[in-house]
């Protein structure tokens, strides 16, 4: 029988807890590493629809990117429904396991993972944590284009309805790129200090972004929900694995959005 601490093995063989930034509550969430497991749900972030959709589809372990609990827990009030979803979890048996900043910081991670979505060459490490290991990454596009054209290839790469595009100048060319996954707001400087010609990171502040047309950097922000490539390429991980090892259970891709924006054209 495939239990729990299986799975976590191979997870933190790859991305290693241990790796994480400082203060992000990574590894088990919820359950018992004692849990036998017969289906696992990738997702993105446990949200109420995923943990709806795991029990529908049989799902006792899910493995998320971002963390379930970020904050302390003082109480499981139901009438709040954070903490509802938290109650539903466990009185289904369902164990939760997430990979945060570990996934991001591993080689053959997340950074890796968008940077060969977006096509980057001769990458290389970018924005070094507290530990001396790089966050995100940095590289070379195919071809040098102006910022405009950047801003397209982007959106098109990474497969979102809209970016939003940061500069003084459209025509600006860009062919040296810097990224961190999700929220990189505070390594922007970074890329300038490492002569990148433009930044890729999402959730970019209002007034950061004056600052970033002031430096001359050309930054793309896609939004946070890029970072749903997590689940698809985990889930692949774990496949592989599966066959490997000889688990007993079965992978899944959560099939819900957890994006909390809606685009209106």
């Amino acid at each position: 029988m495939t239990k729990v601490k299986d799975i976590v093995a191979k997870l933190n063989e790859a991305f290693p807890e241990s790796i994480a930034s400082a203060g992000d509550p990574v590894g088990l969430q919820i359950g018992s590493l004692e849990a036998p497991v017969h289906k696992i749900l990738v997702t993105l972030d446990v949200r109420p629809n995923v943990v709806d959709e795991a029990i529908r589809r049989g799902a006792d372990l899910i493995v998320s990117h971002h963390p379930l609990i970020f904050r302390p827990v003082n109480n499981l009030d139901y009438s709040d429904p954070q903490k509802a979803m938290y109650a539903k979890i466990i009185a289904n048996g369902i164990t939760v396991y997430s990979i945060h900043t570990n996934s991001d910081k591993a080689q053959d991670g997340s950074s890796d993972w968008q940077a060969e979505e977006l096509g980057l060459l001769d990458v290389t490490g970018f924005a070094p944590d507290e530990d001396g290991i790089a966050i995100g990454r940095k590289g070379r596009l195919p071809e040098a284009m102006k910022a405009i054209d950047f801003a397209h290839y982007v959106k098109e790469k990474m497969g979102v309805d809209m970016v939003r595009l940061i500069c003084a100048d459209q025509d600006k060319m860009v062919e040296t790129v810097a990224f961190v996954c999700g929220d990189g707001n505070k390594f922007w400087k970074q890329a300038l200090a490492d002569k990148c010609d433009a930044y890729i990171t999402g959730d970019v502040y209002y007034h950061t972004g004056h600052d970033m047309i002031s430096s001359g950097l050309v930054v793309v922000d896609p939004g946070h929900y890029t970072e749903k490539l997590f689940k698809y390429e985990a889930a692949k991980r774990l496949s592989a694995w599966q066959k490997e090892e000889g688990w007993s259970v079965e992978c899944l891709i959560s099939a819900e959005s957890t994006d909390p924006f809606q685009n209106i054209f």
